[in-house]
């Protein structure tokens, strides 16, 4: 069997950790000590308490009359019994998940052996012995793109070691190249040989505890309301039991957020050393480009997955979303000028991320568990290991192929199938043309560089407009207007916007940080006032800029139409004054839908909400509610934005708009007001903010 990978230049040694991974490794098993020290003691105090309580309870017992039983004795009995009961239960509120068990779900992943793909376990084979660990207990395919090492973590785990599996995503091999593959894999086995991974059960476990004793309370809570309920004694030691948990999960949270802090850092060190291990197998080009195309990869992947609910609905499916997902890169590719290698691989270059412009405000992210891609590009390059690329796609590692993509992608719609339903296939070159046909549909005219995309229609100082001069037009064209510099000025302009907003956020206090960097400088936390006020000087200045260069724009354009045509002319600034009418109309109806789904969003996933703190939720949909209604009647008036409505949709409206909805009867929510209105205002706002594209696109080709 042939080698997977190159051996390089030199021969490999195994990767030694370096200071900072040993240091943020003593400092991780401190944090986990002084987590069951604390534990410890919360357990000893639990059971302080309970003793009081024991002793309490049975003095109670002891000191009710046996002979003759009255009904004094019988509740002083019951009494004592209700404050034993009371002690067992705090400390089970303490060792409570112990009695939880929590199963690894398997539903997306398929189990192989190396006698069905025994080229794939060849090559995980040279991997593991190239990087010195344990070939994996067990291999398994999923769905993403990712690998990963998985492992059963249960708290009786943590006394005795446990078999560490493999987890090859799909959407990962359907990526990359057999070299990027090997970089992927080895990473993963970088990680089998940290004893670091120890503590990742530890971490794990420490979570699982905490998380069972803050939020997995209902069975205990439901106990303690049982008996509250039977006797106003009862009730009052309820009370007090529920005040000492509250104080309990205080010190629960703190301590959460001590351990998982600490982890995060850890976790970034164990990334960068398992790279290390990669790096000396792979190589460093094989890193590069395996990171560049994954970043691109992941995007399109969720694309796919976002398409299986609406395509349920529509009784279509894709037979294998890998395939889909390889088009819908390549169309990409296309369209964004990307190069793709012989086997159909984007060939990402420094100059794809260059035009991203970055934030110039860095927050130090506490709970990062990754390195960002720049971060460990650096670090590849610095490494500077030459290896032998292997082009191929890594698909070529795997027997039957395609028959685990199709299996994998029924897996994948299986939750939005029903079973009584025929579904048709949706070809992929159907879809992709549909992409491809949709995405031109609402793209602007390329001459235009993209300087209008994602904004409104710039409001223009004065409704009166007269043509420019013949020496003002002379030095204009749309070559100049549009030129990549302005492009790139405006896209900074509005990224400063968002740098103040962050930076007005940090001021506040609503970004709880120590310090933050701007254009590389570190300033502590209370310096964010002073930086934006600077950056709002700029941020002045560019806006006057913008403001005179839409205008002058805008003003070129009417010129150039009304020397062809003073009458076409004025039909066009005609034009563009509704088109800011119906700006004005959609910013207003999306402010009034983010408040609906905000209200939505509250009233179904915020626990422990009861009537009384839920009320101003409904109100505000009642609120909402009336300003869209006002709102749809004055669309009803415009004849291009209820061009897109379907019957359904009209009916729902119509019926929308002649009852007045109350969203909650009694105590319960209205739940077929509350679906019309989220329905409505969503399907509403969607449609109208894309009619509003294709008039920008129709007006910008009116004036070409």
């Amino acid at each position: 069997m042939s080698s997977f990978f190159s051996a390089g230049p030199e021969k490999y040694t195994s990767v030694q950790p370096k200071g900072s991974f040993r240091l943020q490794v003593l400092k991780m098993m401190g944090s986990i000590l002084l987590f069951f020290v604390t534990y410890g003691l919360l357990l000893i105090y639990a059971g302080i308490l309970a003793a009081i309580f024991l002793w309490a309870g049975v003095s109670l017992i002891m000191f009710a009359p046996l002979y003759p039983i009255t009904i004094f004795s019988v509740l002083l009995i019951i009494a004592g019994l209700g404050i034993i009961f009371m002690g067992i239960m705090q400390v089970l509120f303490l060792i409570k998940f112990l009695f939880t068990r929590q199963q690894q779900d398997l539903s997306l992943r398929i189990p192989i052996t190396r006698k069905e793909q025994p080229i794939l376990f060849e090559c995980l084979q040279q991997i593991a012995r190239a990087t010195k660990t344990r070939f994996p207990k067990k291999v398994y395919l999923a769905p993403g793109v990712n690998a990963a090492v998985i492992y059963p973590v249960r708290f009786m785990n943590m006394f005795w070691p446990v078999g560490k599996n493999l987890e090859i995503g799909l959407g990962l091999v359907n990526s990359l190249n057999v070299s990027e593959f090997t970089m992927a894999i080895a990473h993963e086995f970088g990680h089998f040989s940290q004893r670091s991974m120890k503590l990742a059960s530890y971490v794990y476990t420490v979570n699982r505890m905490i998380y069972n004793m803050l939020y997995e309370n209902q069975s205990w809570h439901k106990t303690m309301n049982w008996i509250s309920g039977r006797w106003i004694v009862f009730a009052l030691l309820a009370r007090i039991n529920l005040r000492i948990v509250n104080d309990i999960q205080k010190a629960l949270r703190l301590m959460y957020s001590m351990v998982n802090r600490q982890y995060m850092a850890l976790r970034r060190e164990m990334e960068f050393h398992a790279d290390e291990v990669a790096l000396k197998v792979a190589g460093t080009d094989a890193a590069i480009s395996a990171m560049r195309r994954l970043e691109i990869s992941g995007f399109f992947y969720e694309h796919c997955l976002l398409q299986l609910p609406e395509m349920a609905r529509q009784q279509r499916r894709f037979g294998n979303i890998y395939e889909v997902h390889r088009s819908l890169i390549r169309l990409y590719a296309t369209q964004h000028e990307i190069a793709l290698d012989a086997h159909q691989l984007p060939l990402v270059t420094n100059s794809y991320f260059s035009s991203f412009l970055s934030s110039r405000v860095q927050l130090p992210d506490q709970w990062a568990t990754h390195p960002s891609r720049q971060e460990r590009e650096e670090r590849y390059i610095a490494a500077n290991i030459s290896k032998t690329v292997r082009p191929e796609s890594a698909w070529q590692l795997f027997e039957h192929a395609e028959e685990l993509q199709e299996r994998m992608s029924a897996l994948l719609s299986q939750p939005f199938i029903q079973p009584s339903s025929q579904y048709v296939p949706y070809p992929v070159e159907h879809f992709i043309a549909d992409t491809a046909t949709r995405i031109k549909d609402y793209s602007m005219p390329a001459v235009f560089n993209d300087y209008y995309d994602n904004r409104p229609f710039p409001v223009l100082p004065d409704s009166n407009m007269i043509p420019l001069t013949n020496e003002q037009m002379a030095t204009l064209s749309i070559s100049t207007l549009y030129a990549e510099d302005n492009v790139q000025r405006l896209r900074a302009y509005f990224r400063d916007i968002q740098d103040a907003e962050t930076l007005h956020a940090i001021q506040l206090g609503q970004i709880k940080t120590r310090y933050f960097e701007f254009e590389g400088r570190q300033y502590p936390a209370n310096a964010a006032g002073h930086v934006r006020a600077k950056l709002q000087t700029s941020i002045r200045k560019e806006s006057e800029w913008l403001q005179a260069h839409d205008t002058l724009a805008i003003h070129y354009h009417y010129t150039v139409a009304f020397q062809k045509d003073p009458a076409c002319a004025k039909e066009l600034l005609e034009q563009y004054f509704k088109l800011l009418e119906h700006q004005g109309i959609c910013r207003q109806l999306n402010d009034i839908v983010a408040r609906i789904l905000h209200s939505i969003s509250i009233l179904f996933s915020e626990q422990g909400l009861t009537m009384a703190t839920a009320q101003p939720y409904f109100d505000s949909l009642a609120d909402e509610g009336t300003l869209l209604r006002k709102l749809l009647l004055r669309m009803k008036q415009l004849p291009e934005t209820t061009d897109g409505w379907t019957d359904a949709l009209q009916e729902k409206i119509n019926h929308f708009l002649r009852y007045n909805y109350s969203y909650v009867n009694g105590n319960e929510p209205v739940m077929e007001e509350i679906t019309n209105l989220h329905e409505i205002s969503t399907t509403v706002m969607e449609q109208y903010n894309n009619s509003i594209i294709l008039m920008k696109k129709a007006w910008l080709e009116a004036v070409l």
